[in-house]
């Protein structure tokens, strides 16, 4: 069974988007992990509402991207709002993010996390 590590930043909303995620991904059988470094997949919950947050954010997932060398994680998305302000950069400036998702399109987890299990690096608005 594959696991599933998320870290939500920012707003109220934003936790729950997270947990709505989660769900989706539960009822796919997949174990969610507080423990970064054992996630399979991350997914990053970012947040832009302020310079601070932003920075926290790209902070976050820089982090995040070091488990797919010193971790056993082979896939990370994005989601929430830096993704939504700055896909266009995130995905040539971090080739390690294999999905984005923007602010409307939380519930389409399971294809991004589909999509990136098959090799395929995209992008998921709706």
């Amino acid at each position: 069974m594959e696991k599933v590590g998320f870290v939500s930043l920012g707003c109220s909303k934003n936790l729950i988007d997270t947990e709505v995620m989660l769900g989706i991904l539960k009822d796919r059988h997949m174990e969610i992990t507080e423990e970064l470094s054992a996630a399979d997949i991350i997914i990053v919950n970012t947040c832009t509402f302020i310079e601070k947050a932003k920075e926290e954010s790209i902070q976050t997932i820089l982090q995040a991207a070091r488990y797919k060398e010193e971790g056993n994680c082979k896939t990370l998305i994005v989601t929430g709002c830096l993704s939504q302000q700055y896909k266009k950069q995130l995905m040539e400036e971090m080739p390690e993010i294999d999905a984005l998702l923007g602010t409307g399109s939380w519930d389409r987890i399971w294809d991004a996390v589909d999509m990136a299990r098959h090799g395929k690096k995209g992008l998921l608005y709706g």
